[in-house]
């Protein structure tokens, strides 16, 4: 017979790689390993609520845990700005970063939340749809829909950037 902590063990063991990659892509790497133990430990004390495929379950309290960190982050970047006499709540100028990235990348970060957060579970963490809809808490039919209009804005995201690529291809 299974005990608790056997149990746990098995799913520590067999899933933490998947839930740090997944909290990988979405985090500085400073607070990886923070958040990966944050959810494991929701794991400890909710084993009794993780299904028999955890993954999507993970993935799930994973989400839930980022977003707490970063309502926390929020916070605390806006009361330093108080603190520092800045009332606007306008961070540096993230102008540097963008201009590094790539076409996909920038095209991506201007989705919303939800429709990146859709292609990330299809694309990155190669979820089925039905794992996926169970990872974010709705309906396989809703989740498709999300992730059918998620990659629909993707494309029209993308549209002007290939546009330039294929002008500057018949120029060159």
């Amino acid at each position: 017979m299974d005990t608790v902590e056997d149990r746990f063990t098995r799913l520590y063991r067999h899933h933490y790689p998947a839930v740090e990659r997944y909290v990988r892509r979405r985090i500085e790497d400073a607070d990886v390993r923070d958040v990966v133990a944050d959810v494991f430990l929701v794991a400890w004390r909710r084993i009794g609520d993780v299904p028999p495929d955890p993954l999507p379950w993970l993935y799930g309290t994973a989400r839930h845990v980022l977003a707490n960190e970063r309502r926390g982050a929020q916070r605390r970047t806006s009361l330093a700005a108080r603190v520092a006499g800045h009332t606007d709540g306008e961070s540096a100028d993230h102008a540097d970063t963008v201009a590094g990235r790539l076409s996909v990348a920038a095209a991506f970060d201007r989705l919303p939340d939800a429709d990146a957060e859709a292609l990330r579970l299809v694309s990155w963490e190669g979820l089925s749809l039905r794992q996926a809809a169970r990872a974010l808490d709705c309906s396989v039919p809703a989740f498709a829909m999300r992730l059918h209009r998620a990659r629909a804005r993707l494309r029209r995201e993308l549209a002007p950037a290939l546009s330039a690529t294929t002008l500057e291809g018949e120029l060159a």
